[in-house]
Protein backbone atom coordinates (compact mmCIF):
# COMPACT_ATOMS: atom_id res chain seq x y z
CA UNK A 1 0.00 0.00 0.00
CA UNK A 2 2.91 2.33 0.59
CA UNK A 3 3.96 1.97 -2.99
CA UNK A 4 0.55 3.13 -4.18
CA UNK A 5 0.57 6.12 -1.84
CA UNK A 6 4.02 7.19 -3.06
CA UNK A 7 2.88 6.87 -6.64
CA UNK A 8 -0.21 9.04 -5.97
CA UNK A 9 1.90 11.60 -4.16
CA UNK A 10 4.18 11.85 -7.14
CA UNK A 11 1.26 12.31 -9.46
CA UNK A 12 -0.25 15.00 -7.20
CA UNK A 13 3.03 16.88 -7.14
CA UNK A 14 3.26 16.63 -10.91
CA UNK A 15 -0.13 18.34 -11.29
CA UNK A 16 0.67 21.19 -8.92
CA UNK A 17 3.94 22.02 -10.65
CA UNK A 18 2.65 23.35 -13.97
CA UNK A 19 4.70 26.51 -13.98
CA UNK A 20 2.41 28.72 -11.83
CA UNK A 21 3.46 30.15 -8.48
CA UNK A 22 1.09 30.59 -5.54
CA UNK A 23 0.17 34.16 -6.41
CA UNK A 24 -0.69 33.23 -9.99
CA UNK A 25 -2.77 30.28 -8.79
CA UNK A 26 -4.73 32.49 -6.37
CA UNK A 27 -5.31 35.08 -9.13
CA UNK A 28 -6.51 32.33 -11.45
CA UNK A 29 -8.89 31.02 -8.80
CA UNK A 30 -10.22 34.52 -8.11
CA UNK A 31 -10.73 35.11 -11.81
CA UNK A 32 -12.58 31.83 -12.21
CA UNK A 33 -14.68 32.45 -9.11
CA UNK A 34 -15.61 35.98 -10.26
CA UNK A 35 -16.53 34.55 -13.67
CA UNK A 36 -18.70 31.95 -11.97
CA UNK A 37 -20.36 34.62 -9.81
CA UNK A 38 -21.08 36.76 -12.88
CA UNK A 39 -22.55 33.75 -14.66
CA UNK A 40 -24.77 32.94 -11.69
CA UNK A 41 -25.91 36.58 -11.48
CA UNK A 42 -26.69 36.60 -15.20
CA UNK A 43 -28.63 33.36 -14.81
CA UNK A 44 -30.57 34.85 -11.88
CA UNK A 45 -31.43 37.91 -13.99
CA UNK A 46 -32.55 35.69 -16.87
CA UNK A 47 -34.77 33.74 -14.50
CA UNK A 48 -36.30 36.99 -13.17
CA UNK A 49 -36.98 38.16 -16.72
CA UNK A 50 -38.48 34.80 -17.59
CA UNK A 51 -40.68 34.96 -14.51
CA UNK A 52 -41.93 38.41 -15.53
CA UNK A 53 -42.69 37.13 -19.04
CA UNK A 54 -44.62 34.16 -17.66
CA UNK A 55 -46.66 36.46 -15.43
CA UNK A 56 -47.41 38.78 -18.36
CA UNK A 57 -48.45 35.88 -20.55
CA UNK A 58 -50.66 34.54 -17.77
CA UNK A 59 -52.37 37.93 -17.56
CA UNK A 60 -52.89 37.96 -21.33
CA UNK A 61 -54.32 34.43 -21.25
CA UNK A 62 -56.68 35.45 -18.43
CA UNK A 63 -57.88 38.43 -20.49
CA UNK A 64 -58.42 36.22 -23.52
CA UNK A 65 -60.40 33.74 -21.41
CA UNK A 66 -62.51 36.58 -19.97
CA UNK A 67 -63.21 37.98 -23.45
CA UNK A 68 -64.15 34.53 -24.76
CA UNK A 69 -66.64 34.14 -21.92
CA UNK A 70 -68.10 37.57 -22.69
CA UNK A 71 -68.40 36.68 -26.37
CA UNK A 72 -70.14 33.41 -25.52
CA UNK A 73 -72.63 35.28 -23.33
CA UNK A 74 -73.21 37.89 -26.03
CA UNK A 75 -73.74 35.23 -28.68
CA UNK A 76 -76.30 33.44 -26.52
CA UNK A 77 -78.14 36.72 -25.90
CA UNK A 78 -78.03 37.55 -29.61
CA UNK A 79 -79.42 34.11 -30.48
CA UNK A 80 -82.31 34.63 -28.06
CA UNK A 81 -83.06 38.02 -29.61
CA UNK A 82 -83.00 36.52 -33.11
CA UNK A 83 -85.46 33.83 -32.05
CA UNK A 84 -87.72 36.48 -30.54
CA UNK A 85 -87.51 38.60 -33.70
CA UNK A 86 -88.34 35.57 -35.83
CA UNK A 87 -91.41 34.78 -33.74
CA UNK A 88 -92.50 38.42 -33.86
CA UNK A 89 -91.99 38.58 -37.58
CA UNK A 90 -94.02 35.43 -38.16
CA UNK A 91 -96.83 36.69 -35.93
CA UNK A 92 -96.67 40.09 -37.59
CA UNK A 93 -97.10 38.51 -41.01
CA UNK A 94 -100.13 36.58 -39.87
CA UNK A 95 -101.66 39.66 -38.25
CA UNK A 96 -101.04 41.71 -41.37
CA UNK A 97 -102.63 39.05 -43.56
CA UNK A 98 -105.67 38.82 -41.28
CA UNK A 99 -106.00 42.62 -41.26
CA UNK A 100 -105.91 42.78 -45.06
CA UNK A 101 -108.54 40.03 -45.29
CA UNK A 102 -110.84 41.82 -42.85
CA UNK A 103 -110.49 45.08 -44.79
CA UNK A 104 -111.19 43.27 -48.08
CA UNK A 105 -114.25 41.61 -46.57
CA UNK A 106 -115.51 44.97 -45.35
CA UNK A 107 -114.95 46.49 -48.81
CA UNK A 108 -116.80 43.57 -50.44
CA UNK A 109 -119.75 44.00 -48.11
CA UNK A 110 -119.90 47.72 -48.86
CA UNK A 111 -119.78 46.99 -52.60
CA UNK A 112 -122.55 44.43 -52.28
CA UNK A 113 -124.71 46.89 -50.41
CA UNK A 114 -124.05 49.60 -52.97
CA UNK A 115 -124.84 47.19 -55.80
CA UNK A 116 -128.21 46.31 -54.30
CA UNK A 117 -129.07 49.94 -53.71
CA UNK A 118 -128.25 51.15 -57.19
CA UNK A 119 -129.35 48.21 -59.25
Amino acid sequence: MNLNENRYRLEDSEFTDVGFNEHQMSMLKQSESSTAVKSVNELAQIMKDLSALVIDQGTIVDRIDYNIQNVATSVEEGFKQLQKAERTQKKGGMVMCATVLVILCFIMIVLLILKELFL
